[in-house]
């Protein structure tokens, strides 16, 4: 976001970008009323953008939103095959997120939808425990015998890993932009959880 920003931005609030960006995004991540035309109208204001460049950034950070990691996506689809549960905690805002979920056809990985909980909708965000025990409710209204013990837990940020362990799933670290699937793989098996091969 904050390189798509840079674009139309002078160079006097250049600097300015990321920490206009990280208050706006920390407002409506936990914000269920939050509105793509609220957030665009605050960073322009922050950022004296021109409201008409609006649709091109837009665009641009869709386009950005619908990278998807095909060996990660892999993983998942096994994962699913093996019929293991799958859910997914995010910190999103609903409009953007759902240019991710449709470009890696996440909604059609994860079923039910229920467990695939965003931060926006939810009026909490990770490395929060609510959001955990928010989804946890979740699977428990779905599968009674589960726990955060039966869960493993991925994400590519510490803190959240953290959060994730302190309440009993079991947590690893991987990033899809600088792990391979392999040490992913590794790491799920570490933590007792095996599923068929390709």
């Amino acid at each position: 976001m904050s390189r798509t920003l840079q674009k139309y931005v002078t160079e006097e609030l250049a600097a300015d970008v990321p920490l206009a960006w990280k208050t706006v995004w920390k407002v409506h991540r936990d914000n269920p009323n939050s509105t793509k035309a609220a957030v665009w109208t605050e960073l322009c204001q922050a950022l004296r953008i021109d409201v008409a460049k609006v649709d091109e950034m837009d665009a641009e950070i869709c386009c950005t939103l619908r990278k998807s990691y095909p060996e990660t996506m892999e993983l998942l689809r096994r994962a699913k095959r093996s019929g293991l549960v799958l859910g997914m905690v995010s910190n999103h805002i609903r409009f953007w997120f759902q240019e991710c979920l449709e470009a890696s056809s996440l909604d059609r990985i994860i079923e039910p939808s229920s467990l695939i909980v965003v931060s926006n909708e939810v009026g909490c965000s990770k490395p929060s425990s609510e959001i955990f025990q928010v989804f946890l409710q979740r699977l428990t209204d779905l599968y009674p015998d589960l726990r955060a013990e039966d869960c493993a837990y991925v994400d590519d940020k510490e803190a959240n890993v953290s959060a994730a362990a302190a309440l009993g799933f079991r947590a690893v670290q991987f990033d899809a932009r600088r792990n391979t699937i392999e040490e992913l793989e590794a790491s799920l098996r570490a933590v007792g959880l095996v599923f068929e091969d390709s």
